[in-house]
């Protein structure tokens, strides 16, 4: 799908948090949405989550002008949204938290056929390489594989829009490899992909084109092929930023912390 948003704009109390913003993303593509904290990034995601209705502006998807009233018509309209802090029921297996909402049922009494939504679960696991472990407890999962089980669910609701808030916030340098992949993948299936971010070397590695927001304001777009981490910091920020900070040579005291046979139970 095609994603468009137009001239949005979105007012709080002594704030213009969303200035006219207008951005595309393509089928297939992956759109790196850059700005420091405060620059709009994810009250205009809310926007195209149902979660606000914008002041003025408009979205469309494939051409066609939409109106959300909930999050629940987001869905519907094949957008789907993991935000930095999940959304999972820690007590829930993979399955159930996946379906959780969408389930699908069966025989009179409308019971929760989970022979079917695990099949769907497993089939898109493997389809997109996430991964995951059907039966396995939310709670017991590292931080990484949950992300991925918020990817699943987005994609068990048939999104072909995906937006990921600040994704790689919790995780750590080989998960967020990882999830590089995932999204190379997604994108080369034909799902538009949202990148939310603020680390310049991140939207450099995973975008196809960058839109940078500065002060609620598209402050420009640019494709990465064609920029550097200097010329996306400046438009952050509206000036030059010094990116390398020179040290002199380190000179240690004394030790004031040591541990030694550390034992972790697990990777939490």
């Amino acid at each position: 799908m095609r994603l468009e948003l137009k001239d949005i704009t979105k007012h709080f109390p002594g704030v213009l948090a969303n200035d006219r913003i207008s951005i595309s993303a393509d089928k297939g593509e992956v759109l790196g949405l850059l700005g420091e904290n405060g620059a709009g990034k994810t009250t205009l995601m809310n926007i195209l989550s149902g979660l606000y209705r914008p002041d003025s502006g408009e979205i469309l998807i494939d051409g066609t002008p939409r109106q959300f009233h909930d999050p629940a018509e987001v869905i519907d309209a094949g957008i789907g949204m993991v935000h930095q802090h999940f959304q999972l029921v820690p007590v829930f297996d993979v399955v159930s938290a996946v379906a959780l909402g969408a389930e699908s049922v069966t025989g009179p009494l409308g019971t929760f056929d989970r022979a079917a939504a695990r099949k769907r679960v497993v089939e898109l696991s493997e389809q997109y390489r996430l991964h995951v472990p059907p039966d396995a407890d939310i709670e017991d999962l590292p931080v990484g594989v949950r992300q991925r089980v918020e990817i699943l669910k987005a994609l068990y609701r048939k999104s072909d829009i995906l937006v990921l808030d600040e994704p790689s916030a919790v995780l750590t340098p080989a998960e967020t490899e990882e999830l590089f992949d995932i999204i190379r993948e997604l994108a080369q299936g034909g799902t538009t992909v949202i990148f939310i971010t603020h680390k310049l070397n991140e939207v450099l590695e995973v975008a196809d084109r960058i839109t940078v927001l500065r002060r609620g304001g598209v402050a420009g777009t640019v494709e990465p092929k064609s920029t550097t981490r200097e010329q996306l910091a400046n438009l952050m920020v509206g000036r030059d930023v010094e990116l390398r900070v020179v040290k002199g040579p380190a000179a240690p005291g004394d030790v004031v912390l040591s541990l030694k046979d550390v034992v972790v139970r697990d990777d939490r």
